[in-house]
């Protein structure tokens, strides 16, 4: 059997890390819009385009951290599988070399 030196349980809770990010980042995009756009009718003026402004400005950066987390929950995932699969294939390989020895 070949020594792995990678934690597979740990990059499952990366995965798993990621995945909770992406699903909080994109409730907490979709909250803070109802609630911009739910605002008193009645406030208007300066204070209320200063808001929007400042708000739009945070929905850019929101969808930017959406956008670099769902990016690192693929790359995670990507990663997960292939250390997986090599591991997988290695232990396949030392079996199939051990039983021809043996």
């Amino acid at each position: 059997m070949s020594e792995q030196q990678v934690d597979l349980a740990s990059l499952q809770q990366l995965v798993t890390q990621m995945e909770t990010l992406v699903t909080y980042c994109d409730a907490l995009k979709q909250g803070a819009g109802g609630f911009a756009y739910m605002l008193p009718a009645d406030w208007q003026g300066p204070a209320m385009m200063a808001f929007l402004g400042s708000f739009e400005a945070w929905a850019v950066g929101a969808q930017g951290l959406s956008d670099s987390a769902k990016g690192l929950h693929e790359l995670a995932k990507a990663v997960h599988t292939a250390y997986s699969t090599t591991v997988e294939n290695l232990d396949s390989a030392w079996s199939e070399t051990a039983a021809s020895l043996a």
